[in-house]
């Protein structure tokens, strides 16, 4: 009898062996977990839809990748989703038509999984939007379409998983961070229950057992998207560390990490100075869960590990209205700066339905821009080489001609020759009924000075004046024409330095713009 029921009590244990091993195959499926990022719908080529969980691909990142992904994109294989890694990230790609889905996923992630994932989207846009455009028309579907995202990301599991030696705190950490919502057990060696961070779902998964080496330990840390490592600062054995930090490298190499150190309230800086040597990791959390903010701590530090993306800065809504302000204002410069502020504020935090509107915005602006920029140079230009307008004189002076018996000095005579001095003379002794001012008649005389000059050298404006005999004497004759007067060899240098400068032959109105800058500055002296 002893024989048979021992014989028995073996078949039982055989039996809840052969069960145990079953179930344990079986958790396989049910660690298939995964962290959807990013979601982009093309259509033909173009991006006409994107929603971002977490950070992962940027605007120039998304581009490098439609470019590498063009044949496929330009000719879809209804029903057959295909997968490409960039980086750390995995693209699952697939679509139908014109209409073309990427979803952005981290390496971890299992491809046979989210072929299931992506092919619900796919089909459940095809319900929603049987005819693209409405996309656009229509928010309420739009919303309905991003609720139904938010499902598909808490249907992926997405798991992290707290490791660490006996009474480091694990279960104290489950508890804080959950609410035991849906907690579930995992057959006897694990628990697990959901962790909200910011709209998003992830399953916290506690180990039961109480053994350090159980190799349990690594059916538990498989298919972890964050894996945080728990120890006892203040008792620790470096054996039973090293085996961890061991597990997590060969059963999790690919999954995000975080090591806490927790009950620093019972160690001095010398003994955590100690083990950060002893380890060699860096960015140990020093912390104590009886810390009363430490929940938020956490939470806040897991949410940066994770790349969740973070609302937009408090301040955001009013650098749009600043930007839309100075735009109304015409105020180009202020409006493009500040809308360059918002495209680079969107793309950090990857709110690409903002950026692609402030992109739009800043091409316009700074198109109206160069618009403007052109019609100054063309005015500029304009002005440059335009004749000058008729000059009209407020008064002339005439100044009493030399007695006959008058002999030059050596000065004017000296002055004479050099053209700079006419047979005039100034002098201290003239009388107010020397100097004579006839506007009429000086106008009289610049129209027929004017004439005579036209008619000799000024036929047509526009042609070269290569054959004039003597230019300089015809913009000497030019100048005086106007009041003022010029040493010939002044006028020849002036020549000299524009032919120089425009590197062309002159025309009759470079001369005119030439007397007109040479008049402006006479008065100016």
């Amino acid at each position: 009898m002893e024989f048979k029921h021992l014989f028995f009590r073996n078949i039982q244990k055989i039996i809840k062996i052969i069960i145990f091993i079953i179930n344990l195959s079986n958790i396989e499926e049910n660690i298939i977990i995964n962290m959807l990022r990013q979601i982009h719908i093309l259509y033909r080529g173009e991006r006409f839809f994107t929603h971002t969980f977490a950070m992962a691909l940027r605007e120039d990142d998304l581009k490098n990748v439609i470019e590498v992904l063009e044949v496929q994109i330009n000719s879809p294989i209804s029903g057959k989703i295909l997968h490409r890694s960039f980086s750390e990230l995995q693209v699952f790609h697939g679509g139908y038509g014109d209409t073309y889905f990427l979803m952005i996923a981290d390496l971890v992630d299992s491809i046979k999984y989210m072929e299931g994932i992506l092919e619900k989207g796919i089909q459940k846009f095809k319900d929603l939007f049987p005819n693209i455009e409405e996309l656009k028309k229509s928010d309420s579907k739009r919303e309905k379409y991003i609720d139904y995202l938010y499902d598909l990301q808490a249907e992926l599991h997405s798991k992290i998983s707290l490791i660490g030696p006996t009474n480091a705190g694990k279960t104290t950490l489950y508890e804080l961070l959950t609410n035991k919502e849906k907690e579930r057990e995992i057959m006897n060696f694990a628990k697990s229950a959901l962790l909200n961070l910011y709209d998003l779902k992830f399953e916290v998964w506690d180990f039961q057992l109480k053994d350090n080496f159980s190799l349990l330990w690594s059916k538990f840390i498989s298919g972890s998207d964050f894996v945080i490592f728990i120890f006892d600062i203040s008792n620790y054995n470096l054996k039973v560390l090293d085996y961890f930090l061991t597990l997590k490298r060969k059963e999790s190499q690919l999954s995000k990490f975080l090591v806490i150190a927790n009950k620093v309230d019972l160690v001095g800086d010398e003994d955590i100075k100690k083990l950060e040597n002893e380890l060699e990791i860096e960015n140990i959390e020093k912390l104590s869960l009886k810390d009363p903010e430490i929940k938020q701590k956490l939470i806040s530090r897991i949410s940066d590990i994770f790349k969740i993306k973070k609302k937009l800065p408090e301040n955001f809504e009013d650098l749009i209205k600043e930007a839309e302000k100075s735009e109304e204002e015409n105020n180009l410069g202020k409006s493009l700066s500040k809308y360059k502020e918002l495209i680079n504020i969107a793309n950090s935090y990857q709110h690409f339905s903002y950026l692609k509107e402030f992109q739009y915005k800043a091409n316009k602006i700074e198109k109206q821009m160069q618009e403007k920029a052109e019609i100054r140079r063309k005015i500029e230009r304009k002005k440059k080489f335009a004749p000058p307008k008729k000059i009209e004189f407020t008064k002339q002076i005439k100044v009493k001609e030399l007695p006959k018996n008058h002999k030059d000095s050596k000065e004017e005579k000296d002055l004479k020759n050099e053209g700079l001095m006419d047979d005039v003379f100034f002098t201290d002794s003239l009388e107010p009924d020397d100097v004579k001012i006839d506007l009429e008649k000086y106008k009289e005389f610049q129209i027929e000075e004017e004439k005579v000059i036209e008619k000799s050298y000024l036929e047509d404006n526009y042609k070269t004046i290569n054959e004039v005999e003597d230019i300089p004497k015809l913009l000497q004759d030019m100048i005086k024409s106007r009041g003022s007067q010029l040493s010939l060899k002044l006028c020849s240098k002036y020549i000299e330095e524009m032919k120089s400068s425009l590197k062309r032959d002159l025309t009759i109105k470079d001369l005119k713009t030439a007397v007109e800058f040479f008049i402006k500055q006479e008065v100016r002296k």
